[in-house]
């Protein structure tokens, strides 16, 4: 014998299927029926979809080696914080021997040259000299200073700093700006070649939510559109609804950005993205929540409260989440309908509550 539920005894049962609930207000806020019109649920419309945090590629740099190096020692590791001008690593070779000499080098050529070309100015003044000697100097000395910067360059990228003025074969690479270490490939003692990856730094304002959408789903979404984050104090704003499918997921890409994320999501994180859409759905289209749809006999039912109970009335459902479900119904904006309470109706209109 089946024991029942003491709510559906207030319900009366129902034969057919298309025959009304009676049911009394007193009836209704016992069994803990809630009503709301249709166009109350499509004005606070929204859609919660599963997301990914990601770094946008324009803040990710890379820092690698310039020249073959040893890997001396690593300061950092995945997942750190960094300030901008923190030493990351150390690395040691002859190579970096190399560009340290020859910077210095080139330096010195330049300084001499400056010297040359100064000296030619005020024999050329003098008249003790001829303009073609002056020129000849004036160019020794450009091109000894173009020389002179591409060592400097050099020596900067394999992260040794332009004023030194001894042979070390030392580089401290150190971060180019304030961020968050997203890789960490490189161990101490490691023999690398020129432009390994050693790091992955990445700067965690603003970051984006890839967001995965039905076609119907995306149909109601447009650039500009709110999106919340459970935790999140600034919403972000939808900037793309990429025009073609996923070929491995067969969805949509929405893209989202969080300009201050504030620290209350991570890079690489999954979560549940609450997309307010702007844009108004077709006029006979409606967004449900979905605890107040039944299935009955393969066709899916909402409870449209009528003079004196409700009636059980077909719609077409066109997408669903856990949460929504989007439906299409010939039916009046200011109709209302069950919100919660429908498992209940349900039992009621299948003749559940009586006979068992």
């Amino acid at each position: 014998m089946y024991r029942l539920l003491p709510i559906l005894l207030l319900l009366p049962p129902l034969l057919a299927a298309a025959d009304d609930i009676k049911l009394t207000p007193a009836q209704t806020q016992q069994a803990g029926i809630l009503t709301a019109t249709l166009a109350e649920q499509k004005a606070a419309a929204s859609l919660r979809l599963p997301a990914q945090v990601v770094v946008p590629p324009a803040q990710i740099e890379v820092v690698a080696a310039a020249v073959p190096a040893m890997v001396a020692v690593v300061r950092v590791a995945y997942g750190d914080t960094v300030k901008q001008g923190q030493p990351l690593l150390r690395l040691q070779g002859g190579q970096l021997l190399e560009l340290q000499r020859d910077h210095l080098s080139a330096r010195a050529q330049a300084q001499l040259a400056a010297e040359n070309r100064r000296r030619d100015e005020a024999l050329f003044a003098d008249g003790i000299i001829a303009q073609s000697r002056l020129s000849t100097s004036v160019a020794v000395e450009q091109q000894a200073a173009a020389l002179a910067s591409e060592k400097r360059r050099a020596l900067q990228q394999a992260g040794m700093g332009e004023s030194a003025r001894e042979v070390t074969g030392v580089a401290e690479l150190r971060a180019p700006f304030d961020g968050v270490v997203l890789e960490a490939n490189a161990q101490p003692g490691q023999r690398v070649d020129a432009m390994t990856p050693l790091l992955k730094l990445g700067r965690l304002a603003p970051l984006w939510l890839e967001i995965q959408a039905s076609p119907t789903q995306a149909a109601g979404i447009a650039p500009g559109d709110a999106v919340s984050i459970a935790g999140c104090a600034q919403p972000g704003r939808v900037t793309l609804v990429a025009p073609q499918m996923q070929a491995a997921s067969q969805s949509l890409l929405i893209r989202a950005e969080l300009r201050k994320p504030e620290g209350c999501i991570r890079p690489f994180q999954y979560a549940q993205a609450e997309i307010r859409s702007a844009r108004k759905l077709d006029e006979k289209t409606w967004h449900l929540p979905a605890a107040a749809l039944v299935r009955h006999e393969g066709q899916v039912w909402i409870f449209v409260e009528v003079a004196g109970g409700f009636r059980p009335v077909a719609v077409k459902l066109l997408d669903e989440t856990p949460d929504t479900a989007l439906v299409a119904a010939d039916l009046a904006g200011q109709t209302r309908f069950a919100v919660r309470g429908a498992s209940t109706l349900k039992a009621s209109w299948l003749g559940l509550g009586g006979n068992q």
